[in-house]
């Protein structure tokens, strides 16, 4: 029995390799280049024809073998060139002289052979193949790749060979000028700028570069190594293309402001393409090449789809997301077109070959207008941000202008304010007016003065004098400051405040740009004969002090617009008293400089509730002072 299955096996091997229904193929005396790329067979015993245009393996381990059959029906010896299209990783020719005899080694070529043992010095895979007159060879090959083998195959003689490549290498000559001038221009300008998206631009063409002149065996031909080969390394370059565009992109689109919540996507992504190149350089790249090569496929793809996911979440707030959005769209259509070829999907054609190539070149001069353009975003900007800086040095003349000149007629007032007062010669409540015209003009010079730290904060920034102040005499201050507008509305002012609580501030900004901003909105926006009440708790190392009216109650977006923004929002009190917010803002950020925070709360009044009004709580740490 074991006997009867060698022999069928014999049989069956016999019968394949000297079976020319198919596999049989004439060869041309002319210089014509034949396509024989669906005549090839698999050894294994298959006699049916191969319908896929191309010898296609895709990934595969181990070793793949084909055979074919030439045929000489001329009465002239031909010397022909057979060769492969694309990448092919190693093959080894032998020539099938007798079916009882093993087949005879010719020669190795390949992608992933060193270009110093390849016969053929070119970028393509090729063999040659000599035919005496009337004769008929059937040749063997082995394949082993670590790549998606999908290749054309072709016969020629020397003069279509050189043509074929010839082609091939002029249009990679016009796609390397094109790319390097994009990067030597980014250089000089990153270079110039310092700016970083400029670096990884350069970095991201010049990978994305080395990988299709990888792909095309043209790093092999420019180095001639002979003792390894590009090719066969061509997951590597891959991955690493892979890691600077998504570096690039991270950068350009400045995903950790404007989306955060994708940074952890990208840092993966880079981590597992540094991965994947380290392994590509060891053995693991030979044993775990289809493993690798698809994860590589799968997450070019992947990357590509997210890149284009981000840019259009940003398409609206970033115009260079719109460019790049385009982009990565040429690149996403391109990789249809290469990965349809590489698996068979549609042709095998010098397009598809090439699709890589136009993205690549496609997306870099995009990309490069996109930088371009945020060149002429930031000179933008840059204008923008001087005449900002000119107003503010208008802003600034006129203020300290007006403080000069405020300042000079103040004096006169107070001085002679004081003076009257002096001479004991005032009768009834003339005493009092002047008494109230003096301390207007000392709490006037002191916002000034307060003005003149401000400027000094801006100019040289100068920290304000912080010294502890007593709570207490803050607010009877301001209820002197306030004492007619009161009186007008006939409101009750209820300070119930302890007299021994100290904070750390500045008095006069903390009088002024706090205390008097409050109690001059509770004021204004308190109904007539009604109640404003101060009040403080502490609690820990902290007090409470809250402002309570009963006025007409703030809605909760005013309140945001008016307390939490800088907003400048006009509104009309229950005596028709203007406000515009300014103090408001001013009032949140002297609380923040003072280390406390403001809580605001409030009640709309409405036919049925009578409780309305507005608590301002402004929250300070406390101070202890030792006896």
């Amino acid at each position: 029995m074991r006997a009867i299955q060698i022999i069928l096996l014999f049989l069956s091997l016999h019968l394949t390799l000297n079976s020319h229904a198919f596999a049989s193929i004439n060869i041309a005396t002319g210089s014509l280049e034949q396509d024989i790329s669906e005549d090839f067979f698999l050894t294994a015993g298959s006699t049916l024809p191969n319908k896929n245009k191309t010898l296609r393996y895709g990934y595969f381990s181990g070793t793949k073998q084909a055979h074919i059959s030439l045929k000489n029906d001329s009465s002239l010896a031909l010397e022909k060139y057979l060769y492969f299209d694309t990448l092919t990783g190693k093959i080894d020719l032998f020539e099938q002289v007798d079916s009882k005899l093993s087949p005879r080694f010719l020669e190795t070529s390949g992608s992933s052979t060193p270009f110093g043992k390849r016969k053929f010095k070119g970028i393509l895979a090729a063999f040659k193949i000599e035919l005496p007159a009337h004769s008929e060879k059937t040749f063997l090959f082995n394949i082993t790749s670590r790549h998606n083998f999908n290749s054309k195959v072709f016969v020629g003689n020397m003069e279509t060979l050189n043509g074929h490549q010839s082609a091939k290498i002029s249009f990679l000559d016009f796609y390397i000028g094109g790319i390097l001038c994009l990067i030597f221009y980014n250089l000089f300008i990153y270079l110039f700028l310092r700016d970083k998206n400029y670096l990884f631009y350069c970095l991201f063409s010049l990978s994305f570069m080395l990988v299709i002149l990888d792909i095309h065996g043209l790093l092999d031909k420019l180095f001639m190594p002979s003792t390894f080969s590009f090719s066969h390394y061509l997951i590597c370059f891959s991955s690493m293309a892979l890691f600077f565009a998504t570096l690039f992109t991270y950068n350009f689109l400045e995903i950790a402001n404007s989306l955060s919540k994708y940074v952890i996507f990208f840092k993966a992504l880079m981590l597992i393409s540094l991965i994947i190149a380290i392994f590509g350089v060891t053995s693991l790249g030979d044993t775990a090449s289809v493993l690798l090569g698809n994860l590589i496929d799968i997450l070019l793809v992947t990357a590509n789809a997210f890149f284009i996911f981000c840019s259009f979440e940003l398409r609206k707030i970033s115009s260079t997301a719109k460019f790049y959005l385009f982009s990565w769209l040429i690149v996403g259509f391109s990789l249809l077109a290469w990965f349809g070829m590489t698996f068979g999907i549609i042709s095998n054609n010098f397009f598809t070959q090439h699709s890589l190539l136009y993205a690549n070149l496609g997306q870099m001069l995009v990309l490069a207008l996109a930088l371009a353009y945020k060149i002429h975003v930031i000179t933008e900007e840059k204008l923008v941000a001087e005449a900002k800086a000119l107003q503010k040095d208008k802003y600034q003349r006129l203020v300290r202008v007006l403080i000069h000149d405020i300042a000079n007629s103040l004096t006169i007032i107070n001085s002679l304010s004081k003076r009257l007062l002096k001479l004991n010669q005032l009768e009834g409540n003339n005493h009092l007016f002047f008494e109230k015209i003096s301390f207007a003009a000392d709490n006037i010079t002191n916002i000034l003065n307060s003005v003149r730290e401000e400027e000094l904060l801006t100019e040289r920034k100068k920290e304000i004098d912080l010294s502890p102040i007593n709570i207490y005499e803050s607010l009877l201050s301001s209820s002197i400051v306030f004492e007619d507008q009161l009186k007008n509305k006939n409101i009750k002012l209820l300070i119930k405040v302890p007299n021994d609580i100290y904070i750390k501030a500045n008095k006069t900004c903390f009088l002024n740009n706090i205390v008097n901003n409050i109690l001059s909105n509770a004021i204004k926006f308190s109904s007539e004969n009604s109640t404003i009440e101060i009040s403080s708790e502490l609690v820990a190392d902290q007090v409470a002090i809250t402002f309570r009216d009963y006025g007409e109650g703030i809605s909760p977006i005013l309140i945001h617009d008016i307390f939490y923004s800088n907003k400048l929002i006009s509104s009309l009190g229950t005596n028709s008293e203007l406000g515009n917010g300014l103090g408001t803002t001013l009032m949140r950020e002297y609380i923040e400089l003072f280390g406390g925070k403001l809580v605001v709360e409030s009640i709309q009044k409405n036919p049925d509730n009578l409780a309305s009004g507005t608590s301002i709580i402004t929250i300070f740490p406390v101070i202890y002072l030792s006896n």
